[in-house]
C-alpha cells in the first residue's frame, strides 16, 4: 500500500473503533466479512463516505475484500476530481 492508502486505512480503523465499537487488531488484508455483518459494514461505508466526502457504489462496496481494498479504493476516489452534477 501507498502512504496515503496507510493513512485512509488507519482513518478507517478509527473510525471502526468509534463509529462500530469495533477494535481492529488484524492485517490490512483480512476480510472485511469475516470481521463485519453486512449492517455493520455498510455503517463503516457511510462513514469512510461521509468522512472523505466520496460516493462508494454498491457495486464498490461489494466488491471490497478487505481493509487494504477499502483503503485503496478510498484513496483512488479522494484524489480523483470532483464531478460536476447536473443542474
Amino acid at each position: 500500500m501507498t502512504h496515503r492508502e496507510r493513512e485512509v486505512a488507519r482513518e478507517i480503523r478509527r473510525l471502526a473503533r468509534e463509529d462500530l465499537g469495533l477494535e481492529w487488531d488484524g492485517a490490512d488484508g483480512e476480510e472485511l466479512a469475516g470481521r463485519l455483518d453486512s449492517l455493520a459494514l455498510l455503517s463503516l461505508v457511510v462513514a469512510v463516505e461521509d468522512r472523505y466526502r466520496v460516493k462508494i457504489g454498491e457495486e464498490e462496496a461489494a466488491t471490497t475484500r478487505s481493509l487494504a481494498d477499502l483503503a485503496r479504493l478510498v484513496a483512488r476516489k479522494a484524489a480523483a476530481p470532483a464531478k460536476e452534477e447536473a443542474p
